[in-house]
């Protein structure tokens, strides 16, 4: 194995949420980092595939490409896998959800009865208001429970054989936290420094929901390419997605990412506790990848994370149709786009371009977020807006 692993510094038994891309990952990692880890995969039979996998095989494959650390094949095997959350979860004092946003509430919901006292729940990327989330579904407990967020997700990964190995493209170097209660950050910085390398804390857990990530990126790589697409139309290609990055779609994801620090401004200008939004060029290539001396465009074009990723199209007889219900939309527009207009909303920031993308996602996703230029559409209540929470004043984004 051409890997360096390091061992842990104290003693965690974390349980792995989901059976997905990063989950396999992770369940190869840990043990191999003598970190101790069950698996809790409550979707579809995954748990049941998964112990086969590794009944058949005695272990998880994550065989990382040559330019990480560690690289080549790694090995591991979690104690315990099960659907059930009584299984896995009670014995756990970290939980680890690699996981999209709409997932958290039923996840919640399921290892609710089962979580002890100051357990540390992470969610990665940790978007979409799971802090909101959290407090709807745990209620009082929350108190008890230490809630964090890992930016961004360790692994660009794919599966290859489900339940017996996953081909890790990228394995980040470096990390943002944050938490509530933020008092807990430092505890939160060591835990994600031994699971996964170099963390620093960002301070409350609201400027994770507010970072520059994929709710940046995707929809307005997707804008670019598609906003003159018309119901019937066909594209002649699939190009992709950060390879054939065009200078369009950089500009866009600048001008959303210009609005999100607006944003934060005006949330600093109304609240004696501050939050800091970076420019994606900063938290990308300054911090995860440390590397300067690219433009956005030319980053996404070279950099070998992206490599490989076609755009979220349906190809058809005629030609290659935008798939309107691809995690691109269904997870960024609501639980990203939407939750961004949402705080503009309460600090009075204006968002042009993110109400210009709103307007055409929801026309093509058929769905209603925004009515002119107010998020007052009927299907807010499917989307992470704090005002699907409730929370309509400035100090209420921070409790």
């Amino acid at each position: 194995m051409n890997a360096s692993i390091k061992v842990r510094q104290t003693e965690l038994k974390v349980c792995i949420v989901g059976g997905g891309n990063a989950a396999h990952a992770m369940a190869a990692l840990f043990p191999a980092k003598g970190i101790s880890c069950n698996m809790f995969a409550p979707f579809g039979d995954e748990a049941y595939r998964i112990q086969k996998g590794i009944d058949e095989q005695g272990y998880i494959v994550a065989d990382f490409a040559s330019h990480n650390d560690p690289f080549g094949e790694v090995k591991g095997r979690p104690e315990r896998i099960s659907s059930i959350a009584a299984e896995v979860i009670p014995e756990c004092n970290v939980v680890i959800m690699p996981l999209p946003s709409f997932a958290y509430r039923d996840v919640f919901s399921a290892i609710k009865p089962y979580l002890q006292k100051n357990t540390y729940i992470g969610a990665t990327p940790g978007q979409g208001g799971v802090d909101w989330v959290a407090k709807e579904v745990f209620g009082d407990i929350l108190d008890d429970l230490i809630l964090f967020s890992i930016m961004p997700m360790p692994f660009n990964c794919r599966i290859t054989d489900f339940g017996k190995r996953v081909y890790v493209q990228e394995f980040k170097r470096r990390y943002k936290i944050g938490s509530t209660p933020s008092t807990y950050n430092q505890e939160v910085v060591s835990i994600t420094n031994q699971l996964f390398g170099f963390t620093e804390s960002c301070g409350h857990i609201l400027n994770c929901s507010l970072y520059p990530m994929n709710a940046v990126i995707h929809p307005a790589r997707l804008y670019a390419l598609c906003k003159n697409w018309q119901e019937g139309d066909f594209l002649d290609e699939n190009p992709y997605f950060y390879e054939d990055m065009n200078d369009e779609s950089a500009d866009l994801m600048d001008n959303v990412n210009q609005e999100l620090i607006g944003i934060a401004n005006m949330f600093n200008r109304k609240n004696h506790e501050k939050i800091s939004i970076p420019h994606i060029k900063d938290f990308l290539l300054n911090y995860v990848y440390r590397d300067n001396s690219l433009t956005l465009k030319d980053f996404f074009s070279t950099n070998h994370a992206y490599k490989g990723f076609r755009c979220p199209f349906i190809q058809k007889k005629e030609g290659w149709l935008p798939d309107f219900s691809n995690r691109y939309f269904t997870e960024d527009i609501p639980f990203g786009l939407c939750l961004y207009k949402g705080v503009a909303e309460i600090v009075e920031a204006d968002t042009p371009v993110i109400d210009r993308i709103l307007t055409w996602a929801q026309k093509n996703m058929k769905k209603e977020y925004l009515i002119g230029t107010k998020l007052i559409g009927r299907d807010i209540f499917e989307t992470a807006c704090p005002q699907r929470f409730g929370i309509k004043t400035v100090e209420d984004l921070m409790v």
